[in-house]
């Protein structure tokens, strides 16, 4: 009687950890579909670039969390606060008076990256300029 009970225990404990964890195939997690979140499709080029990219990116993401995605930023701050001081090894020169300024559809924009939610065909391009 003693084995039965354990094995029914053993049991119900391996069908309560096929509920909690997740099932894995090929040595990766099963995709979470319960957070099906939209993406949108933006261009980027970065200076020394010769082209724009596209990339895909969820919806309510800012022109800095591309810039992250896509590439190796060095960021002075957080968030909305974020200035760019060097992308992907290029360092904007305060002695030169330079810095990271970037456009939005051929346009300078009036907020930081941090700031700037992304929309759907948005070409955002980086360049060093002087100030």
């Amino acid at each position: 009687m003693k084995k039965l009970l354990l094995l029914i225990v053993f049991f119900g404990i391996f069908l309560a950890l096929l509920k909690i964890v997740p099932i894995v195939k090929n040595g990766a997690k099963a995709p979470d579909t319960s957070r099906n979140i939209p993406k949108i499709t933006v261009k980027q080029k970065i200076t020394g670039q010769d082209d724009f990219s596209s990339y895909q990116i969820e919806e309510d993401k800012t022109a800095l969390d591309l810039l992250k995605q896509s590439s190796s930023p060095v960021t002075v701050g957080e968030k909305e606060n974020a200035y760019v001081a060097g992308i992907n090894g290029i360092k904007a020169e305060a002695e030169k008076q330079e810095f990271w300024a970037f456009y939005v559809n051929d346009k300078m924009s009036s907020v930081g990256a941090g700031s700037y939610k992304l929309k759907n065909g948005d070409k955002i391009e980086w360049k060093v300029e002087n100030y």
